[in-house]
């Protein structure tokens, strides 16, 4: 078996002989040969000139090398600090100048949303008892609907009230929505105001997620912090831009979806984002199964991790990363340029008798600067997601890929 097959195959953690039977089928569908030995070469040559400018080499064991990154990240975070006039992230103005410089970078992207007043109904309909007691308006919901902003409450709905009231009771009367309860407008990126910060630490203590985005209601958000730890201007700052895209591919695909007779129950199952567990058909043809979210990050040895599949979320950051690249350009002293073409680089280096994977990606080791985690917990899951749609991009296209996972994701798999 080929050499470059073993490589490829070792780096997606998945068997030499998925890969050699993908490219086998894949070269037969898209007419390319020799795809398989660029991916290689090309993830060589861009670990060697990481290593070059991390002063490491090839033989460099995987916890210096992983120290290296980590403080490049930690460079990087420095530097957009002092870029951002050193946010305060304690409070909403504080975080204006980071939401800023994402919003320019993407511009104003439009989008297919809940109408802010049908947003409204649905709490009526079934008025959040927590929040509503957090804010002082007892059962008084139509005051707090008066004087609330809508896009704040719905926010909150993510960190304050119970999952269990929110998927069994809250959002089954999404059931009833139609195609006419959306509108066309703009993405939203906000801050919420410090009050939020503490009522969410009320319910969630220090575990609170202090940014996360609606997509149905196209509205990406941060929750004002108390502390603020190293790594966390350069995670917002990726997070915010990997939100709104991935608001803006589900804007299209809930578009795509509102033609069609099942509409809700579609969008629904999208907001899930479940991947399926259904076997892939055995054909002569290949299958892609179609993974929405990182897997990996519930179970690294999920079988599904192993079979030929896409990810839209990889997706989603992967253009995120790409005007990120803009912006380093534009703004060299942030040392952003180090992470370019960097998020499907990986490879294996020697650790205690062993070899040890790392991830020269800007999203795995920026979760990792953050969560300030140590070598044997580092985050991978980025890497080899965002590889394995790399592989199908190199054989289809960046069209080809986008269109699969719409077309397909509430089927769960792609047939080519």
């Amino acid at each position: 078996m080929k050499e470059e097959i073993e490589k490829l195959a070792k780096l997606l953690r998945t068997s030499p002989k998925v890969v050699s039977d993908l490219e086998k089928k894949m070269e037969r569908i898209s007419g390319k040969q020799g795809v398989i030995e660029e991916i290689v070469k090309e993830n060589d040559d861009r670990i060697e000139q990481g290593l070059k400018q991390l002063g490491l080499k090839r033989n460099s064991s995987a916890e210096i090398v992983f120290a290296g990154l980590i403080n490049k990240v930690k460079e990087v975070d420095q530097a957009l600090l002092s870029k951002f006039y050193q946010p305060q992230l304690s409070t909403e103005v504080g975080c204006r100048s980071l939401i800023n410089a994402t919003k320019e970078l993407v511009g104003d992207l439009t989008g297919f949303y809940l109408k802010k007043e049908k947003a409204r109904e649905l709490f009526r309909v079934n008025p959040p008892k927590r929040i509503m007691s957090s804010l002082g308006y007892g059962a008084d919901i139509d005051k707090m609907l008066e004087k609330e902003d809508v896009f704040e409450l719905f926010a909150a709905l993510r960190f304050v009230e119970d999952k269990h009231w929110l998927n069994d009771v809250f959002f089954k009367s999404y059931q009833g929505l139609t195609k006419d309860d959306f509108e066309e407008r703009k993405i939203k990126v906000m801050v919420l105001p410090e009050r939020w910060l503490g009522i969410g630490q009320k319910f969630l203590g220090k575990k609170l997620h202090h940014m996360s985005h609606l997509k149905e209601l196209g509205l990406v958000f941060i929750i004002p912090i108390t502390q603020q730890h190293l790594g966390e201007i350069v995670y917002l700052f990726f997070m915010t831009l990997h939100y709104i895209y991935e608001v803006d591919w589900h804007s299209g695909l809930f578009k795509k979806y509102s033609q069609s007779k099942d509409f809700v129950k579609k969008m629904i199952e999208a907001l899930k984002v479940e991947t399926s567990g259904i076997s892939l058909p055995d054909h002569k043809e290949i299958s892609w199964r179609i993974i929405p979210s990182y897997l990996a990050k519930k179970d690294k040895k999920d079988p599904r991790l192993a079979e030929p599949h896409i990810n839209p979320e990889a997706w989603h950051y992967t253009k995120a990363a790409q005007v990120i690249h803009e912006f380093g350009e534009r703004f060299p002293e942030t040392g952003l340029d180090f992470f370019e073409d960097l998020d499907v680089a990986g490879e294996y280096f020697p650790s205690d008798g062993t070899e040890n994977l790392i991830s020269f990606d800007l999203f795995d080791n920026g979760i990792s600067l953050l969560q300030q985690i140590g070598f044997e917990s580092k985050y991978l899951y980025h890497q080899q997601e965002a590889l394995w749609n790399k592989v199908f991009v190199e054989y289809m296209g960046e069209e080809a890929l986008n269109k699969a996972m719409m077309d397909n994701l509430d089927k769960g798999y792609v047939v080519l």
